[in-house]
């Protein structure tokens, strides 16, 4: 645990999640406090705004599985393109045991279909979530 902090960088993220989660907590109270006051508006706009919520978190979290995707697709067109793995400049050590031709296509290609599955559920996802959140209504 000593060393964990020793970095500056790793306390810095970890001092800003704390800030951000602690806001994050704060503005989700208050705007249930607000929703919940004693003047119940309609159950339909209640309802609404789940769903509205429900599609903008499935939203902003489909971006990163879109974006892993799109690299790791990426990085299975190098390998395809240099028919080794790893590709060169990829940062692996010297010593590092190279495959060539047929397997390293095959792996190219595993990884490019990996890559695409990615991107395909986090299109997917805010469609899931929509569908979700008119169940809600």
């Amino acid at each position: 645990m000593k060393n964990f902090f020793k970095s500056p960088v790793l306390l810095v993220m970890l001092v800003t999640l704390v800030i951000f989660g602690g806001a994050l907590v704060y503005f989700t109270m208050e705007y249930l406090s607000q929703v919940t006051k004693p003047e119940f508006p309609s159950i339909n706009a209640m309802g609404h705004q789940v769903g509205m919520w429900v599609l903008v978190v499935t939203m902003l979290a489909g971006m990163p599985a879109v974006g892993m995707g799109a690299y790791v697709m990426y990085i299975g067109s190098r390998i395809q393109v240099t028919q080794q793995w790893p590709p060169a400049g990829m940062g692996f050590r010297a010593k590092t045991p190279i495959m060539l031709g047929e397997r390293a296509m095959l792996v190219a290609w595993s990884i490019m279909g990996l890559g695409f599955v990615l991107v395909v559920c986090g299109l997917m996802l805010p469609v899931v979530g929509w569908k979700f959140g008119n169940l809600v209504q």
